[in-house]
C-alpha cells in the first residue's frame, strides 16, 4: 500500500481497520474521556483564612506599602512575616544579592 505525501494520519489510515489481537484488544472495552474545557486550566487558588473584605483591606495595605517602599527605598523587597505575642507583623525586607 502506497501512500501519498501531505496527507494528515486520519486519511492516511482511512479505510484501514486493525485486526483484535492480544496486544492491540487488551484495553479496546476501556472508554477515553474526553475534558469538556478547552484551553488553559485555571491556576489553583490558594485559600487564606481571612473573609474577602479583609483580604482586599490586607492586600491594598501591602500594595501601599510597597509603593512607598519603592519610592523611598528605590530596590526591590521581599516580606519577612513574623508571629509576636498573638500578633502576625509583616515588614519589607530588602532583597540581598548573591
Amino acid at each position: 500500500m502506497k501512500i501519498k505525501k501531505g496527507l494528515s494520519d486520519a486519511d492516511m489510515l482511512k479505510g484501514y481497520n486493525e485486526n483484535l489481537t492480544f496486544e492491540n484488544g487488551m484495553y479496546a472495552d476501556e472508554t477515553v474521556t474526553k475534558s469538556k474545557i478547552k484551553g488553559v486550566k485555571a491556576p489553583a487558588k490558594k485559600e487564606l483564612l481571612l473573609p474577602e473584605d479583609a483580604q482586599e483591606r490586607l492586600n491594598r495595605f501591602l500594595l501601599e506599602i510597597s509603593m512607598e517602599w519603592l519610592k523611598n527605598k528605590g530596590g526591590n523587597c521581599t516580606w519577612k512575616v513574623s508571629k509576636e505575642d498573638g500578633q502576625i507583623t509583616i515588614k519589607p525586607v530588602a532583597i540581598t544579592k548573591k
